[in-house]
């Protein structure tokens, strides 16, 4: 919930409030921080929070045994993001205030403002496996990997999302899985699809047949875009959580840049099945299952500047 006032001690303030309200909850509380470096930095808010819990009669201590209130502290290009979480009983408990980071007054903030633009570019009620882009991302073509009635195949699209060329990869002989695997990477005018224990590779050229050899299978790391904004990097990470699931993006910056890292959300409608980067450092390509529809679709996600 966005906090109602521009100043970080009046979001400890609002966090107070709202650990107080958490039921069943009593002192004397062992109170952890984890924040981002420089609100670290920045202890103010912390004794703040210290003083606020105290006259609600929620008493500090170094105790050990005393139970443990985690609070957190990050800041995003659009936000800074108050938690604490406690467990009470058998229950964890979990609280937030969010501060609109335009409002916020604080004389320096350490990221850029950047955020995501998302786009929908493939959708199929078949099993999308993995996209990976054709030629330069200007261009805007894609090549789908799909799992159709336990046989695999390659589809070509325009940048208009349209269909023009179907390969199977009958070849790969691929048994019957609940759960099939396979990353796909272009390569002009060849391509090839990882498949666990196996490489297949094939071409464009109508009539050549893919060929498929055993490979120790090595999944591609993690992608990492570049903001266009102040050239930091932010690693694609998807989060395992149940029911839909958001992908985050977390910036790790070396020095000599700003200490710390940031972070982005933006919330899918269902899982992330994959993540591809793109050639051009600013996009990539997302795999994510409709829970809705049941369709599988294909987003790509590139980072711009701004709020």
């Amino acid at each position: 919930m966005p906090a109602d006032s521009n100043s970080l001690d009046d979001a400890a303030r609002q966090l107070a409030d709202r650990i107080a309200a958490i039921p069943n909850l009593h002192g004397p509380l062992r109170v952890e921080f984890h924040a981002d470096a420089n609100l670290a930095a920045d202890s103010t808010w912390q004794d703040t929070l210290r003083q606020e819990l105290e006259k609600r009669r929620l008493t500090i201590t170094e105790e050990p045994s005393a139970p443990l209130l985690k609070v957190g502290a990050v800041e995003t290009p659009t936000q800074l993001v108050l938690t604490a979480s406690t467990r009470v009983g058998d229950r964890d408990d979990v609280r937030i205030v969010a501060v609109a980071r335009a409002a916020f007054t604080a004389p320096a903030l350490a990221v850029a403002p950047v955020r995501i633009a998302r786009q929908l570019v493939y959708e199929s009620s078949d099993r999308i496996m993995d996209a990976s882009a054709l030629g330069s991302a200007a261009e805007g073509g894609l090549a789908v990997l799909l799992y159709r009635n336990a046989e695999l195949f390659v589809l070509r699209l325009d940048s208009s999302g349209a269909v023009k060329q179907t390969v199977s990869l009958a070849a790969a002989n691929l048994h019957a899985t609940r759960d099939p695997r396979g990353e796909l990477t272009d390569k002009a005018a060849t391509g090839e699809v990882l498949l666990p224990g196996k490489l297949c590779e094939f071409t464009w050229t109508t009539g050549d047949e893919p060929r498929c050899r055993a490979k120790k299978t090595e999944w591609r790391t993690a992608s990492v875009l570049t903001s266009p904004c102040d050239s930091s990097n932010w690693k694609l990470e998807a989060r395992a959580m149940t029911g839909p699931r958001p992908i985050s993006y977390k910036s790790f910056r070396t020095p000599p840049r700003v200490p710390g890292s940031a972070a982005l959300f933006n919330e899918f409608p269902g899982p992330i099945l994959s993540i591809n980067g793109e050639r051009d450092p600013g996009s990539a390509l997302i795999v994510a299952r409709n829970l809705h529809t049941g369709n599988y679709e294909v987003y790509k996600i590139t980072l711009v500047c701004g709020n």
